[in-house]
């Protein structure tokens, strides 16, 4: 074969394999929509809980807020197991999994957690409880970031935790 005949096959390989990707990104992709939810009253007007993006490839981000030990049922500041790390944080997890069930979602479609702590003498008690609650769900452990911070929203939250999920 000339290197005429090579030339012009290769060229008619290029040009047909950019017509069917043309073809292929052709098709519209359907708009994000993003929906904002609130579930406990003294949320709302401060931040939105939960996020939910559709039509995001082919499933749902779900944005859950920083959430923590707040009661669900009380006012702004009412932090449930004042200084009880274990309480807060087995709290912050029923929490997460009460709002990813909202949005019907669970932890095995957690992909990245944000996780703050008050203090590093909470780290073995947080580790343990966030285990427990993947291992009960039968769940992998997502990718995570663990930061100790000065000090949260309300001044009796020992730790608090961003979620972001990915469902179909």
């Amino acid at each position: 074969m000339s290197r005429l005949h090579r030339s012009l096959i290769s060229s008619l390989f290029v040009a047909g394999t950019m017509a069917l990707a043309a073809t292929a990104g052709a098709r519209q992709a359907a708009p994000l929509e993003k929906t904002y939810h609130n579930y406990s009253e003294w949320t709302k007007g401060l931040f939105a809980e939960a996020v939910v993006v559709r039509n995001f490839g082919n499933g749902r981000m779900i944005y859950l807020g920083g959430i923590g030990a707040e009661e669900e049922d009380g006012k702004p500041g009412d932090i449930r197991a004042k200084n009880d790390a274990t309480g807060q944080c087995v709290y912050t997890f029923e929490k997460i999994d009460r709002v990813l069930k909202k949005n019907q979602a669970g932890p095995e479609h957690i992909v990245k957690m944000t996780s703050y702590l008050t203090s590093p003498k909470y780290i073995g008690d947080y580790i343990k409880c966030r285990n427990a609650y993947f291992t009960k769900a039968q769940a992998t452990l997502p990718a995570e970031t663990l930061l100790i911070v000065q000090g949260l929203a309300w001044p009796d939250m020992l730790m608090e935790v961003d979620v972001d999920a990915l469902a179909p």
